[in-house]
């Protein structure tokens, strides 16, 4: 298991904290990717809960994106199920309907932003920690379904950035663009804000909610399958691939990655 699952009372019934547990930097991988989305699947079709918080207590990762050494060890021909599996738990975080909370506890690079930016709130604890979708600087294209999802919440003129550089943040600087909604100064404060959050939205009728929030992200929704054909034809390009294991070489190696 990757996840540990921990269940709460709220006011409107019953709620689950997810836990992240992957690795030594809290890294994706297609299985425990797959794992996550099974897992809000089942909590959104129970009809006794009712919302979920992602978090992660390892001291210095919320999440840290795409596994190296996983990526290193697959084939060339089963590299875009690792990588795109990404884009396939980013449509089930959007189609989980009931409320979804992200505390960002430390670094959330690549795909840790992309599980926040999914989130309908999104807090940060302001440590040490960064959030950032990298994935241009390791030669990866950035999906279509991120960059619109990015649009609902970032200032606009922060767009280039965010996304064609790949710029990491500090907690306050990405809620002074819009990337992260509060940040507290210890992640006891975190949790609190976190906890005070789901309760309320708890109170509210979870058929109301889950009716609008679909409504809200509708757009979105619709294009999930136009996304994964986008994002298969993108990996595809000359030197993505080359570009992506260069730049997990690197990073193994402690070293700048030759990218081309």
């Amino acid at each position: 298991m990757s996840y540990k699952r921990e269940e709460i009372t709220v006011s409107g019934g019953n709620a689950e904290i997810i836990h992240f547990e992957m690795n030594d930097q809290n890294s994706l991988t297609g299985a425990n990717m797959r794992e996550l989305g099974a897992i809000l699947k089942e909590i959104n079709q129970d009809p006794s809960k009712k919302g979920v918080i992602l978090t992660s207590d390892h001291e210095k990762f919320f999440c840290n994106g795409l596994d190296a050494d996983n990526l290193l060890s697959t084939s060339k021909d089963k590299l875009l199920d690792e990588v795109g599996g990404i884009v396939i738990l980013f449509g089930e975080l959007i189609k989980f309907d009931k409320p979804l909370i992200t505390e960002v506890t430390g670094y959330a690079m690549g795909g840790g932003a992309v599980i926040t930016v999914a989130s309908d709130y999104k807090y940060m604890y302001d440590g040490k920690g960064r959030i950032g979708f990298t994935e241009v600087n390791v030669g990866l294209p950035l999906p279509g379904s991120f960059i619109d999802r990015i649009k609902m919440c970032v200032e606009p003129r922060y767009w280039s950035e965010v996304c064609l550089e790949g710029k990491v943040y500090k907690a306050g600087e990405a809620k002074e663009i819009g990337l992260i909604d509060e940040i507290t100064a210890s992640r006891e404060d975190l949790r609190k804000l976190a906890l005070k959050k789901l309760d309320s939205l708890s109170k509210i009728p979870m058929s109301a909610y889950r009716s609008t929030k679909n409504m809200l992200n509708g757009h979105l929704i619709a294009k999930l399958e136009q996304y994964r054909k986008e994002t298969i034809t993108a990996f595809q390009q000359p030197g993505v691939v080359d570009n992506l294991l260069e730049a997990m070489t690197a990073l193994k190696e402690k070293r700048r990655p030759n990218l081309k």
